[in-house]
Order: structure tokens, then sequence, then C-alpha cells
């Protein structure tokens, strides 16, 4: 696939096939990425897969953004062009996990988790219940930043294309969260531009070029016949049932009323979910001037999120105390999910990008409180062209590196939803055991009270000998603080259910037995639909029946020890 004009000869299309392979080797692994500032390593070959200036033809390395062209055009050929044998194996293979993890969730651990009343009491990911749109939704980016750090014109840049409902300016001009996912192709009587349009991957506006007033692209950004799509109210969201919104409604009218989507044919957004937010304000305006809790409305998009993006302007890399708390609010159970983006980077000199590199790592790891450093991709992402070239190469791979994380989201979808799951069940296994073992030191009848207290100031020794009790990881435990605060909401003890060991084991066995049945079946799914032994609905409904025999075989129960009691020493 070429990212040149139709119109372009024979010799510059050989020279960008030229280019794939080079480009895949560099993205084989994100190891090889140095986060050097200087960028003195970007073209030096290594064993995990670095370009190197040999690697690329001299058309290349004198025009580095044909690489992030080739990239997308990369993408657009994931998206839509792939072999249909192995785009119908993946396809099918996600689908299996995915039905089956809502059926396991559904069947055992929605209902522990009622029982012991985890749904917005205790901090658990996604606090309420799992929707089925929720599991069935694809892949979901988070655009979290300070006011004008370039969210908006980041997300126009990725797509190609506007989109309705934006609006790009220097001052706070996204007054609303906005979730953009595909609509549908745009209308048939253009299908044939569509077409045309998409051949040789994604738009990409050259930089530095003047755009034509008649172009599709034009600069009429509210517009929405020009964008072709179409915006979709926040209360409508939440009763579309194919859209992952629905538990959004717990945040009523206030939020909603500043919620809304934005439905667009771009290629991108079949496979993944854009969510643009406001602008992170400082001072009272974060708090008074919004009627809704932006924190926990941004916790419940990033606990569904698959990839939180962090947006910093070079010019004003002030992190402001509002959005610090919005940062610490979000990365619970999302730490792994969070990169940051330094925008607006070719606007400064060699020695301020250094020195605003510096700082913000520097940021980071007191707010993380981590040893581990936040991925930081560097860079200019507009569509204009670069004030600074002295980075050019070190933006352009960064560039590469972001963009194959984002081909990479759809194709891994199924396994971080098993990865989610097994975390989740592991969370309300600890739960249960806490809770149960509180129960039990609650008396029946007289001294309630009196038991309560103990309970709350001696939470921390109660918490470490139900880990030793019932085996259970440390780092699986919640933090004492923490969970006191979710405790200390119930004002009678005695409304938690007891230990109930089978529940326990059936929870354990869903990790060790079940979810690995899933993925071991599901890859059986796709070996079948990749050899063509079957389609895709008749592989799925062999393995179901398998399933179904298997579960029908008895199991050999295992037999309990007689219940420790467990007393709490002050």
């Amino acid at each position: 696939m070429s990212t040149t004009n139709s119109s372009s000869d024979s010799s510059s299309t050989s020279n960008d096939e030229a280019i794939r392979p080079a480009v895949a080797v560099s993205l084989s692994e994100n190891d090889g990425h140095s986060n050097n500032i200087d960028g003195s390593d970007s073209t030096n070959v290594t064993a995990k897969g670095d370009v190197s200036k040999a690697a690329l033809p001299p058309s290349t390395i004198s025009n580095p953004h044909t690489i992030v062209t080739n990239l997308k055009d990369e993408l657009h050929h994931h998206l839509q062009d792939s072999p249909t044998n192995e785009s119908d194996a993946n396809d099918a293979s996600s689908k299996y996990i995915v039905d089956k993890l809502k059926e396991l969730y559904h069947n055992h651990v929605v209902e522990a988790e009622k029982r012991y009343h985890l749904h917005f009491n205790f901090k658990l990911p996604t606090d309420g219940e799992i929707k089925d749109s929720e599991f069935d939704a694809t892949p979901m980016v988070l655009l979290i930043g300070q006011y004008s750090t370039g969210k908006t014109t980041f997300v126009n840049h990725l797509l190609g294309e506007e989109f309705p409902g934006m609006n790009i300016g220097p001052e706070p001009t996204t007054d609303k969260f906005m979730a953009l996912f595909y609509g549908g192709d745009k209308d048939k009587d253009s299908s044939d531009d569509v077409s045309a349009k998409f051949k040789n991957g994604f738009p990409k506006k050259n930089r530095g070029t003047q755009i034509d007033e008649d172009s599709s692209q034009s600069i009429a950004t509210d517009d929405i016949v020009a964008a072709r799509g179409r915006l979709v109210k926040g209360n409508t969201l939440t009763v579309t049932r194919n859209l992952p919104f629905s538990s959004l409604s717990q945040f009523g009218s206030a939020f909603l009323n500043h919620f809304v989507g934005s439905s667009s044919s771009s290629p991108l957004l079949k496979r993944i979910t854009f969510i643009d937010t406001p602008g992170v304000l400082s001072g009272e305006k974060q708090r008074i001037n919004r009627t809704y809790d932006f924190a926990q409305v941004a916790k419940w998009f990033a606990d569904r999120s698959d990839l939180i993006l962090l947006l910093f302007d070079a010019h004003k890399l002030d992190i402001s105390d509002e959005f610090k708390n919005v940062i610490d609010t979000i990365s619970q159970h999302n730490g792994d999910k969070i990169r940051c983006v330094l925008n607006k980077a070719d606007a400064v000199t060699r020695e301020q990008l250094v020195r605003v590199y510096g700082s913000l790592m520097w940021s980071m790891g007191k707010i993380f409180d981590s040893p581990e450093v936040v991925r930081v991709y560097t860079g200019s992402y507009w569509n204009g062209s670069l004030v600074n070239n002295d980075f050019e190469h070190m933006f352009e791979k960064d560039e590469q590196l972001l963009v194959r994380e984002l081909v990479d989201l759809p194709r891994c979808a199924a396994e971080r939803k098993v990865n989610q799951m097994v975390n989740r069940i592991r969370l309300v296994k600890v739960h249960a055991c806490i809770l149960g073992t509180v129960r039990q030191m609650t008396p029946a009848f007289f001294g309630k009270k009196k038991t309560r207290e103990e309970i709350l100031n001696g939470l921390e020794t109660v918490m470490d000998n139900v880990r030793v009790k019932f085996d259970l990881s440390k780092g699986d435990m919640p933090e004492p603080a923490e969970f006191a605060k979710c405790l200390d909401t119930f004002s009678d003890f005695s409304v938690f259910p007891p230990i109930d060991n089978t529940l326990i084991d059936r929870l354990n066995r869903l990790i060790e037995e079940d979810i690995p049945e899933i993925v071991n079946d599901a890859d059986i799914v796709a070996s079948e639909v990749r050899m063509g032994n079957k389609k895709v609905e008749e592989a799925l409904k062999h393995r179901e029946e398998e399933a179904k025999a298997n579960e029908a075989e008895p199991r050999e129960e295992p037999v309990h020890a007689k219940p420790v009691e467990v007393r709490l020493f002050l």
C-alpha cells in the first residue's frame, strides 16, 4: 500500500514499498526507543529493532514525514484491508472471549458483588456493574489535559479530517465531554468519493500547505454537513444500547447536558473510540463553575478506557493542583494505561525543550510516586509545519510509536478484557474475605456499636489476619485507610453476609481453570477459522457444545476445614 497520490510515478511507489519493512522492524518492540531528549540514539541500529539511516532509503531520511504517513497507511490497512481469513479468525477469537467473559461475569461474579455491597461503596474498577455494552465496546482512548494543550487538535491530526462539534482556539473552547465514535459510512451518494479518498491510506494534510476553501477538510469546523457526521446529546447516548455509556446516567442531567457524542465516518473510529474532555481549569472555576464532579466523571471514563493520554503544553507546563487531583483520581487501577504527550514541543528552542522535558519527568515522578518512568511522547501533533526542526526526527519517531500503540489497541482488546476480569475477580475475592470476617466479628444483638469502633480502629490488624488465613496476595489488599473510609459509611456491619467458602472456591476456579480454558478455546476457534475448516458461526457453536459437555461432568468439591475464629487483639 502506498501513501503517495495516484498520479505519482512508479519509483516513488517503490520507495514507499521499501520503507514499510524498516518501519515494521523499528516498531517491533517499544523497548528499543529511548527517552533521551537529544534523540541521539534514534538513528542507531540496536538489537531491539531501531531504524538506522542505512536501513532507510535516501528519500525517507530527507523527508521523515513519509514514515508517519506510511504508518497511518498501515493503520488503515490494519483496519480495513487485512486478509479475510486472518481478520475473521481474530474477530472470532475476540468474540468468543468476550461472550464467555460476559457469561462468566453474570453467572458468578456480579452476584458476589451485590451480596457484599461492593457497587459504588468500595474502590472497585468501574464502580458499578459491568454492562454488556461495555464488554462489547471498541477500545477507548481518553484525552485529559489543561485547557489549550491541543487535545482536540491532536484528535483531528490522527483522524486526518474534521468531525462534528470540533472547535479549536487558544481559549478554553471544548466545554463538554465529547465521545467520538464511528457512525457508519458517509452518504451513499458520496461512497465512491470516500473509497477514492482512502484508497492510499489516511489523508494527511501536508505541513505548511494551504488548504483549499472548497476542500472537504475546510476550516468550517462547526459545519456538520461539511464534517459529514452528526452530534448526539448526552441523554440519548445513555439509552443507545450499542454504546457503552448507559451507566453515565448516575451523574444526572448536570453532567449529561455537558456530554455529547460525535458520530463520524473516519476509518480509525471503526475500531477505536476517542473521548475528548474539557480543559482542567485552575482555582475555584474547576470546582464552582462546573455543576458536576469533573474528577469522578473522568474516573468513569478512565476505568473503561484502554489508553489514557495526558496532554501537556511545552509553553505552560505548570501542573495545577486541580489537574494533579484529577490525575490522582483516575490513576487508581489505571496506572498501566497512562501515557504523557508533550505537545507543541517544536515551538521552543533546544535548551528550553531540555528543561521542559526534565521538569515534566520530575513532576510526573512526584505525582505517581513510582520508580518507573511514565512513557512520554514528544512532538507537535497538528497539521501545520514545525516551527523548529532541531528534533524533527525524534518527533517523527515518537509519533510512529504512538500510532503503533493505537494500532495494537483493537488487536489486543480481548486480552485486556481478560486481564481486567482476572483483576476484578481477585479484588472481589479479597473484599468478600475481609467483609465476611468483619461480619463474623460483629455480635448479633448487643455491643454492635462498640465492636464497630474496635474494628475500624484496628482494621489494619484485621486485614493482616485475613490475608494470612486465606493466603491472599499483599498486592491485592486495599489500603487500610481508604478501606476504613468506605467501611465507615455502613452503620451496621451485620448487613454483610458471613464468609462463604463455596463462593471463595468458585472465584478461585474462575481464575485458575475457567478463564485459562476460555483463552485456550479462543485460540482453537481462531485456528479453525484461519485454516478454513469452519466458518465463524460454526466454530463458535462447536466450542459452545464442547463447553456445555464439560460443564455437565461432575466436579469434586473441595473439603473445607473447620472455620477458624478470628479475634481482634488491640
